[in-house]
């Protein structure tokens, strides 16, 4: 009797599951329909309400500005990846440059214990 209850449980809670997630499909659906026409509707709208002068553009100039952008970015990644490994680079000098110190240092320091009796 158990074993039947909790097949019907499971077959019951499936189908509830699978309700609720078509139900989540088609609002999400409706929603995705939604903004996007009211996205349509505002650029529409404002499309309508610029002067006419104003939609013109000059396509050159345009492309012009936008590669200059794109250089001057490029060239800031580029600066910017010089500079961190340029600081690496310094980074791991000064650390081994103290090691071979502190090492040299503790040698000298260190007696030696071992005498050689041939």
């Amino acid at each position: 009797m158990t074993t039947t209850t909790n097949t019907n449980f499971f077959t019951d809670s499936r189908r509830q599951f699978s309700e609720s997630q078509k139900k989540l499909a088609e609002v999400w659906d409706e929603s995705q329909k939604q903004l996007s026409e009211s996205q349509k509707k505002l650029l529409e709208t404002w499309i309508d309400n610029l002067p006419t002068g104003m939609i013109q553009v000059n396509l050159s100039d345009s492309f012009q500005k936008t590669l200059n952008f794109q250089r001057e970015c490029v060239n800031v990644a580029l600066h910017t990846q010089q500079v961190a490994m340029q600081l690496a680079i310094e980074t791991q000098k000064q650390f081994w440059d103290s090691y071979f110190q502190m090492t040299q240092k503790t040698a000298q320091e260190t007696p030696s214990t071992t005498t050689a009796s041939w």
